[in-house]
Protein backbone atom coordinates (compact mmCIF):
# COMPACT_ATOMS: atom_id res chain seq x y z
CA UNK A 1 0.00 0.00 0.00
CA UNK A 2 1.12 3.53 -0.58
CA UNK A 3 1.31 6.01 2.21
CA UNK A 4 -1.34 8.65 1.49
CA UNK A 5 -0.33 10.70 4.53
CA UNK A 6 2.92 11.64 2.81
CA UNK A 7 1.02 13.66 0.20
CA UNK A 8 -0.13 15.89 3.07
CA UNK A 9 -2.74 18.58 3.19
CA UNK A 10 -6.36 18.52 4.21
CA UNK A 11 -7.57 17.97 0.66
CA UNK A 12 -5.98 14.50 0.56
CA UNK A 13 -7.86 13.58 3.74
CA UNK A 14 -11.12 14.81 2.22
CA UNK A 15 -10.44 12.87 -0.97
CA UNK A 16 -9.78 9.70 1.00
CA UNK A 17 -12.91 10.20 3.12
CA UNK A 18 -15.17 10.81 0.12
CA UNK A 19 -13.74 8.00 -1.98
CA UNK A 20 -13.84 5.31 0.70
CA UNK A 21 -16.25 3.14 -1.28
CA UNK A 22 -14.08 3.48 -4.38
CA UNK A 23 -10.99 2.30 -2.54
CA UNK A 24 -12.93 -0.62 -1.08
CA UNK A 25 -14.25 -1.67 -4.48
CA UNK A 26 -10.78 -1.16 -5.97
CA UNK A 27 -9.28 -3.42 -3.33
CA UNK A 28 -12.02 -5.99 -3.82
CA UNK A 29 -11.52 -5.92 -7.58
CA UNK A 30 -7.74 -6.24 -7.23
CA UNK A 31 -8.00 -9.13 -4.79
CA UNK A 32 -10.59 -10.96 -6.88
CA UNK A 33 -8.53 -10.41 -10.04
CA UNK A 34 -5.48 -11.99 -8.45
CA UNK A 35 -6.95 -14.66 -6.17
CA UNK A 36 -10.59 -15.14 -7.10
CA UNK A 37 -10.08 -18.01 -9.50
CA UNK A 38 -8.45 -20.12 -6.79
CA UNK A 39 -11.37 -19.60 -4.41
CA UNK A 40 -13.91 -20.20 -7.18
CA UNK A 41 -12.15 -23.37 -8.31
CA UNK A 42 -12.02 -24.67 -4.73
CA UNK A 43 -15.72 -24.04 -4.22
CA UNK A 44 -16.43 -25.70 -7.57
CA UNK A 45 -14.46 -28.83 -6.69
CA UNK A 46 -16.23 -29.12 -3.33
CA UNK A 47 -19.64 -28.60 -4.97
CA UNK A 48 -18.95 -31.24 -7.62
CA UNK A 49 -17.71 -33.70 -5.00
CA UNK A 50 -20.78 -33.12 -2.83
CA UNK A 51 -23.09 -33.55 -5.82
CA UNK A 52 -21.36 -36.80 -6.77
CA UNK A 53 -21.80 -37.98 -3.17
CA UNK A 54 -25.44 -36.88 -3.00
CA UNK A 55 -26.67 -38.75 -6.10
CA UNK A 56 -26.19 -42.30 -4.79
CA UNK A 57 -27.34 -41.31 -1.30
CA UNK A 58 -30.53 -39.83 -2.72
CA UNK A 59 -31.11 -42.86 -4.94
CA UNK A 60 -30.65 -45.31 -2.09
CA UNK A 61 -32.51 -43.02 0.32
CA UNK A 62 -35.54 -42.83 -1.93
CA UNK A 63 -35.66 -46.63 -2.11
CA UNK A 64 -35.25 -46.88 1.65
CA UNK A 65 -37.98 -44.28 2.14
CA UNK A 66 -40.44 -46.58 0.41
CA UNK A 67 -39.86 -49.04 3.22
CA UNK A 68 -40.37 -46.35 5.85
CA UNK A 69 -36.75 -45.34 6.58
CA UNK A 70 -36.41 -41.64 5.72
CA UNK A 71 -33.16 -40.73 7.45
CA UNK A 72 -30.96 -41.62 4.47
CA UNK A 73 -33.10 -39.50 2.19
CA UNK A 74 -32.94 -36.63 4.69
CA UNK A 75 -29.14 -36.90 4.77
CA UNK A 76 -28.95 -36.82 0.98
CA UNK A 77 -31.27 -33.81 0.92
CA UNK A 78 -29.06 -32.01 3.43
CA UNK A 79 -26.03 -32.60 1.20
CA UNK A 80 -27.93 -31.24 -1.82
CA UNK A 81 -28.98 -28.20 0.21
CA UNK A 82 -25.38 -27.52 1.25
CA UNK A 83 -24.24 -27.93 -2.36
CA UNK A 84 -26.93 -25.49 -3.47
CA UNK A 85 -25.79 -22.94 -0.87
CA UNK A 86 -22.19 -23.30 -2.09
CA UNK A 87 -23.27 -22.77 -5.70
CA UNK A 88 -25.43 -19.84 -4.69
CA UNK A 89 -22.46 -18.22 -2.93
CA UNK A 90 -20.26 -18.90 -5.96
CA UNK A 91 -22.84 -17.36 -8.27
CA UNK A 92 -23.20 -14.24 -6.11
CA UNK A 93 -19.43 -13.73 -6.00
CA UNK A 94 -19.11 -14.26 -9.77
CA UNK A 95 -21.89 -11.77 -10.47
CA UNK A 96 -20.34 -9.25 -8.08
CA UNK A 97 -16.97 -9.65 -9.75
CA UNK A 98 -18.59 -9.30 -13.18
CA UNK A 99 -20.12 -6.02 -12.05
CA UNK A 100 -16.77 -4.76 -10.76
CA UNK A 101 -15.03 -5.92 -13.92
CA UNK A 102 -17.49 -4.16 -16.23
CA UNK A 103 -17.15 -1.07 -14.05
CA UNK A 104 -13.33 -1.13 -14.39
CA UNK A 105 -12.68 -2.61 -17.84
CA UNK A 106 -15.92 -1.97 -19.68
CA UNK A 107 -18.13 -4.48 -21.42
CA UNK A 108 -16.47 -7.58 -22.87
CA UNK A 109 -15.48 -8.03 -26.52
CA UNK A 110 -14.61 -4.37 -27.13
CA UNK A 111 -10.92 -4.42 -26.15
CA UNK A 112 -7.99 -5.51 -28.23
CA UNK A 113 -8.82 -8.46 -30.41
CA UNK A 114 -6.10 -10.76 -29.14
CA UNK A 115 -6.74 -14.45 -28.63
CA UNK A 116 -6.20 -14.20 -24.88
CA UNK A 117 -8.64 -11.34 -24.50
CA UNK A 118 -11.24 -13.12 -26.61
CA UNK A 119 -10.85 -16.35 -24.62
CA UNK A 120 -10.99 -14.52 -21.28
CA UNK A 121 -14.03 -12.45 -22.26
CA UNK A 122 -15.78 -15.57 -23.56
CA UNK A 123 -15.23 -17.66 -20.44
CA UNK A 124 -16.16 -14.77 -18.13
CA UNK A 125 -19.34 -14.17 -20.13
CA UNK A 126 -20.29 -17.85 -19.90
CA UNK A 127 -19.57 -17.86 -16.15
CA UNK A 128 -21.68 -14.76 -15.64
CA UNK A 129 -24.59 -16.10 -17.69
CA UNK A 130 -24.50 -19.42 -15.82
CA UNK A 131 -24.39 -17.61 -12.46
CA UNK A 132 -27.26 -15.30 -13.42
CA UNK A 133 -29.32 -18.17 -14.79
CA UNK A 134 -28.78 -20.20 -11.63
CA UNK A 135 -29.74 -17.39 -9.26
CA UNK A 136 -32.61 -16.11 -11.39
CA UNK A 137 -33.98 -19.58 -12.01
CA UNK A 138 -33.68 -20.57 -8.37
CA UNK A 139 -35.51 -17.43 -7.24
CA UNK A 140 -38.19 -18.01 -9.87
CA UNK A 141 -38.58 -21.63 -8.77
CA UNK A 142 -39.01 -20.63 -5.13
CA UNK A 143 -41.47 -17.88 -6.09
CA UNK A 144 -43.54 -20.24 -8.23
CA UNK A 145 -43.47 -22.98 -5.62
CA UNK A 146 -44.74 -20.59 -2.95
CA UNK A 147 -47.31 -18.74 -5.05
CA UNK A 148 -48.63 -21.39 -7.43
CA UNK A 149 -47.42 -24.61 -5.85
CA UNK A 150 -46.04 -25.90 -9.15
CA UNK A 151 -42.71 -25.43 -10.92
CA UNK A 152 -42.50 -25.94 -14.70
CA UNK A 153 -40.22 -28.77 -15.74
CA UNK A 154 -38.30 -26.61 -18.21
CA UNK A 155 -37.39 -24.22 -15.39
CA UNK A 156 -36.15 -27.08 -13.23
CA UNK A 157 -34.05 -28.41 -16.11
CA UNK A 158 -32.65 -24.93 -16.78
CA UNK A 159 -31.63 -24.44 -13.16
CA UNK A 160 -30.09 -27.92 -13.05
CA UNK A 161 -28.14 -27.21 -16.25
CA UNK A 162 -26.89 -23.91 -14.80
CA UNK A 163 -25.97 -25.67 -11.54
CA UNK A 164 -23.91 -28.20 -13.48
CA UNK A 165 -22.46 -25.70 -15.93
CA UNK A 166 -21.38 -23.14 -13.34
CA UNK A 167 -18.66 -25.15 -11.54
CA UNK A 168 -17.58 -26.83 -14.77
CA UNK A 169 -17.09 -23.46 -16.44
CA UNK A 170 -15.13 -22.17 -13.46
CA UNK A 171 -12.87 -25.22 -13.61
CA UNK A 172 -12.33 -24.68 -17.34
CA UNK A 173 -11.38 -21.09 -16.54
CA UNK A 174 -8.94 -22.28 -13.86
CA UNK A 175 -7.42 -24.80 -16.28
CA UNK A 176 -7.01 -22.06 -18.86
CA UNK A 177 -5.32 -19.83 -16.30
CA UNK A 178 -2.95 -22.70 -15.42
CA UNK A 179 -2.11 -23.30 -19.09
CA UNK A 180 -1.35 -19.60 -19.55
CA UNK A 181 0.86 -19.71 -16.46
CA UNK A 182 2.80 -22.65 -17.87
CA UNK A 183 3.09 -21.08 -21.33
CA UNK A 184 4.22 -17.75 -19.92
CA UNK A 185 6.75 -19.46 -17.62
CA UNK A 186 8.40 -21.28 -20.54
Amino acid sequence: MTDDASTGGPSSEVDRATSHSDTYSDRAYTWLSRNGIYVWAGISVVAIALAALAVPILAFGSLAAIGGEGSILAGGTAIVLFCTVLLLGLAVVLLSYAYLEVDRRGVPFVGDRSTRTLAYDSIRTIETVAAGTFIGGLLTMVGLAVSVGNVPTILSVTVLAAAIGLPVTVLVHAAGRFVLFVVDAS
